[in-house]
């Protein structure tokens, strides 16, 4: 039975800057190579040439330095087209916050608009040969629209998860398990489980109402990305009025044209038109008149919300409402750990209510305990997680083998 060599550049131990050197049947090929948000930006380690380079989705975590990668190159990328437009923008937003922010980023407008001509699109459930003896197979992961797990099939069946949620969210259907002999498989929620959505969502609602009723209005900073659309679907019949600013808004526009992706189409379009959408500073006037504000960025770092924040931050009728996790050194941490904001550079306090609700596209402990059960695995090899032993513990049940490596080192399967 032929090896399967396994380096993580990134991203094992830890959320964030994911990328991971898969060596297989005589083929070398990257999966993901991402970016921590953090400030300053954190990279993975070097990537040396490869055959192919595999692109899980967008967020920035697994696909923030692609185009430092590919600089120069012609070099295949494998993903859909859906994550390369949606990564597109986001790599021209991350160059434009570095250049407010005084940080350096590794690549140039240039090579965001060089990663079009590596693109080689796939769509799920189809096949994709590398050399005679080895094919990829293509699972949507539930994670967000466009996002895949890839099925490596040849002397041994290897998946790699990338982002996985298994629950029918209302933007995007769940993920179903892959038999497979090797298992590489995210643990960002490792031993945390996460609310029923249906009980969710009711709390999360009943929220912004009693807020709403107190006379003040509910920021909902929201990651761009299938966050934002999530929220909208939540929101179309609450009866609010909603007002929505930032990024999302280019990205719901995008996912209209990819109707396939997207659990239902009709619903988002539907959503999307019962809010009022802030098109100028005018429209932001009118936004904070009107009762629930959604808008980037999710991590409060930059856009819109700051400028929301700043108007009601002395508010103690109005609230800011968490939907996503909160990197480190992020303002959105900061907000949670220490009730402070960041200004573009003056730190003050936050007197509105200040509350959190798990919106989580990832599976949460059970859930990847239960897929990688039905998975099948010989092996599981876990990453992007910064609690895998006690995920490793309970998978050491009917799994003969589970690794936790850390960036740089070297397994041999």
């Amino acid at each position: 039975m032929d090896e399967i060599r396994l380096r993580f550049l990134g991203g094992s131990d830890r959320v964030g800057s994911l990328a991971l050197l898969t060596q297989m049947d005589g083929k070398n090929l990257l999966f993901d190579y991402g970016l921590t948000p953090s400030k300053p930006p954190e990279y993975p380690l070097p990537a040396p040439p490869v055959d192919l380079v595999f692109l899980s989705h967008a967020h920035l975590d697994h696909s923030g330095m692609i185009p430092a990668l590919l600089s120069g190159l012609n070099q295949r990328l494998i993903t859909t087209r859906l994550t390369w437009e949606i990564s597109d923008i986001l790599h021209k937003d991350t160059l434009k916050i570095a250049r407010s922010d005084g940080y350096a980023i590794p690549y140039t407008l240039g090579d965001i608009h060089h990663v079009k001509h590596c693109l080689h699109p796939v769509k799920p459930n189809r096949r994709y040969h590398i050399g005679d003896d080895l094919e990829v197979k293509f699972h949507s992961s539930g994670h967000i629209p466009g996002s895949l797990m890839f099925e490596l099939q040849g002397s041994r069946r290897f998946l790699f998860t990338g982002d996985i949620n298994v629950i029918d969210t209302r933007l995007v259907r769940g993920c179903k398990p892959v038999e497979c002999d090797v298992l590489c498989m995210e643990g960002t929620y490792a031993g945390r489980e996460h609310q029923r959505r249906d009980e969710l969502e009711k709390t999360f609602l009943d929220k912004i109402d009693e807020v709403v009723s107190r006379g003040g209005r509910v920021v909902l900073p929201a990651f761009a990305v299938a966050r934002a659309q999530e929220l909208l679907l939540i929101l179309r019949n609450s009866g609010f009025n909603v007002w929505f600013d930032g990024m999302g808004k280019k990205v719901t526009q995008v996912y209209f044209r990819y109707p396939r992706c997207i659990r239902s189409v009709e619903q988002l379009k539907k959503a999307y038109e019962a809010v009022n959408i802030v098109h100028s500073d005018y429209g932001r006037k009118l936004a904070l008149k009107g009762e629930v504000i959604l808008t980037s960025s999710g991590m409060m770092d930059g856009g819109p919300v700051l400028h929301y924040m700043n108007k009601l931050k002395n508010d103690t009728k109005s609230a800011v409402l968490l939907t996503g996790y909160q990197v480190e050194d992020t303002n959105s941490r900061l907000l949670v750990e220490e009730g402070k904001l960041d200004f573009y550079g003056v730190i003050e306090p936050v007197h509105c209510e200040i509350d959190y609700f798990d919106f989580s596209a990832h599976a949460g402990h059970s859930q990847l305990i239960d897929f990688a059960r039905k998975c099948k695995p010989e092996k599981v090899v876990l990453m992007h997680s910064d609690n895998r032993s006690i995920l490793a513990e309970e998978l050491r049940d009917f799994v003969d083998e589970v690794y936790t490596p850390m960036d740089g080192e070297e397994i041999i399967l």
